[in-house]
């Protein structure tokens, strides 16, 4: 598994909250990033494991799970799947993410599993990458703005090969509609000399 090991946090990291109450932290490329679990904890009740997942970007409610840990002193065990490295903050339940990139922008969700009788908690956080670069058009998020210029350059060759295609389609309409030519006297020349040939007639005379 993965060392723990203390962090230092830039103060470009803020935190504020959306409409719907999310926690939404946002942290500068290639910085350290803490995502707090927000998991409603009820005094008194002991939470058998802490579980978190990176949900879905489409709307399918698909959710990966990233690490999970056995309270209250536990392993920390992460799900086979993963490939980018997650740990938990030392003894807490909060999320360290190195070095975010915009593939790490987000939601996380924070899974408390209850003991029997209780109910299991589930907080969650979003985690957003803010400008860093300008587009002609003005500042935009940097992950938005490398995104955008992918596509840009993906639908510029896609129109290019498309033009290329009428082009060549063009070309070939014109030389079969092209109007029949007259023919020269050595095309004629041609056609008599190619042509059928004619029997020689012998006349025998008795």
């Amino acid at each position: 598994g993965f060392k723990t090991k203390p962090y230092i946090f830039s103060c470009s990291v803020s935190c504020t909250t959306d409409s719907e109450d999310m926690l939404v932290v946002s942290t500068l490329s290639d910085q350290d990033s803490t995502l707090r679990c927000t998991a409603r904890q009820i005094p008194g009740v002991q939470y058998s494991a802490v579980r978190w997942y990176k949900a879905g970007s489409d709307s399918s409610h698909q959710r990966d799970g990233l690490l999970a840990k056995y309270l209250p002193n536990g392993t920390t065990r992460w799900y086979k799947d993963v490939t980018r490295k997650v740990e938990l903050q030392d003894d807490s339940l909060d999320l360290v993410l190195p070095n975010v990139t915009c593939s790490d922008s987000g939601v996380y969700l924070c899974f408390l599993a209850a003991p029997v009788g209780q109910q299991n908690q589930e907080g969650k956080v979003k985690l957003t990458l803010p400008g860093k670069k300008k587009s002609p058009r003005g500042e935009v998020g940097y992950c938005g703005y490398q995104i955008k210029t992918v596509l840009d350059r993906k639908t510029s060759s896609c129109i290019n090969r498309y033009r290329l295609k009428l082009i060549q389609v063009a070309k070939k309409e014109i030389s079969l509609n092209a109007p029949l030519k007259p023919l020269e006297k050595k095309d004629l020349m041609l056609i008599y000399t190619l042509g059928p040939k004619v029997s020689k007639l012998q006349h025998i005379c008795v």
